[in-house]
This record gives C-alpha cells, sequence and structure tokens, in this order.
C-alpha cells in the first residue's frame, strides 16, 4: 500500500512540476448538488499531451493535460486493477481513493512543495449524469509563493475511476466552478480516454 500510495503520489507530482508558469470534509450521504444550467464560460481549452503510466505501474493508467489561459486541468483514467467499479461514488472503496486524493496534497505539502494547502469542504456533484466527489485546495507554491486554487473531481465511469485536477492560476476567476463543470460536461461527452488530437502516449 505504501508502495502503491508513493507511485500516485509521484504521478500527483508530476502534474504539479509541469504547471504553466509554475480541514477536508465527508460528503457522507448528502444529495448529490445538480449542476446548474449556466451561460457558457468562453474559455478555451488547448489539449497539450498524453502519458501513460501502464507500462511502468499498472492500475495507474494514463493522463491528459490541458491548458487555457486561466490555469491547466490533468484528466486521469485509471483502475486500480480493477474492471468493475461501481458508476458514481458508490463503490465500497472509492472513499479510500478519495482520501487517497486528499492525501496526495497533504504528502506534497509535508515534503515541501507546498507552503500551504488549505483545503475547501467536500462535496457531492452531478455533472452530465455523473456523480462526482470534489474537494477544493488553496495552495501556495514554496518556491515562488504563488497562489493558486486546485479543484478535485472524481468519479466511476466504465468499470474506471476518472479524475479531474483543476488547478487556476491565483486569483481564480470567479466562476471558476462553472468553468470546471463547463469543461467536465465536454470532456465526458466526447470520451475522456482518448482526447481529440492526442499524440503517441508518453510512457512515464
Amino acid at each position: 500500500m505504501k508502495l502503491l500510495f508513493a507511485l500516485l503520489l509521484c504521478a500527483f507530482l508530476g502534474a504539479c512540476a509541469t504547471a504553466p508558469g509554475t480541514p477536508p470534509g465527508t460528503a457522507g450521504n448528502a444529495v448529490a448538488e445538480e449542476a446548474p444550467v449556466a451561460r457558457p464560460t468562453g474559455v478555451q481549452w488547448r489539449y497539450i499531451d498524453s502519458r501513460s503510466y501502464e507500462a511502468a505501474n499498472p492500475g495507474l493508467g494514463r493522463s491528459h493535460r490541458f491548458e487555457s489561459s486561466v490555469g491547466w486541468i490533468d484528466v486521469y483514467v485509471y483502475d486500480m486493477k480493477r474492471t468493475d467499479w461501481r458508476t458514481g461514488v458508490d463503490d465500497p472503496k472509492f472513499d479510500e481513493q478519495f482520501r487517497n486524493t486528499i492525501a496526495e496534497v497533504q504528502r506534497a505539502t509535508a515534503l515541501g512543495f507546498y507552503a500551504s494547502a488549505k483545503p475547501g469542504p467536500t462535496r457531492d456533484v452531478r455533472i452530465e449524469g455523473l456523480t462526482f466527489r470534489s474537494i477544493s485546495f488553496r495552495l501556495v507554491n514554496a518556491r515562488d509563493k504563488k497562489t493558486y486554487d486546485s479543484f478535485a473531481y472524481l468519479t466511476a465511469r466504465g468499470g474506471r475511476l476518472l479524475k479531474y485536477r483543476m488547478s487556476f492560476n491565483g486569483p481564480a476567476p470567479a466562476n471558476a466552478e462553472a468553468i470546471a463543470r463547463e469543461f467536465i460536461e465536454r470532456n465526458v461527452r466526447t470520451g475522456p480516454d482518448t482526447p481529440v488530437g492526442t499524440r503517441e502516449l508518453r510512457n512515464t
């Protein structure tokens, strides 16, 4: 388990290290919030590249990077060596995976990558017919002291786990959550596994 967590942390820190220019709650049995109908945000996301972690670490899947003028997004599709994850957030092992998402940030802070990491509340939200568990962090980079806001959305879809980690340059746009929801909606519709314009995956 320690080795597995270390591998997950490496993938997370790798995404943070390539960033452009730079007390969690529990959702429990709360009813998922429905995503409100919102106006288009106008933010244009550009696909950058993809990476595969499977060759070296089976179960960790692949990630896809997107960037825009307001920040960057990493989309992770992985299965932890399972192909029968229950859709949404109801799988018996789902909570463990979500706690790992939080622990990645806490561990990165302990290792000195962040000067601070202030968590927001944990919520279940409905986006494009899927229930996601989400949490936000206000992060301060230890090296350059820049602040940015990070949002994580995790669900299970098609028997695998699907995670969006979104980071906005500080100060984040007032409609950051709407921007995040809009991206997820479009990405789920078009398919998060193989983004349009995907180049050959880089093995990490």
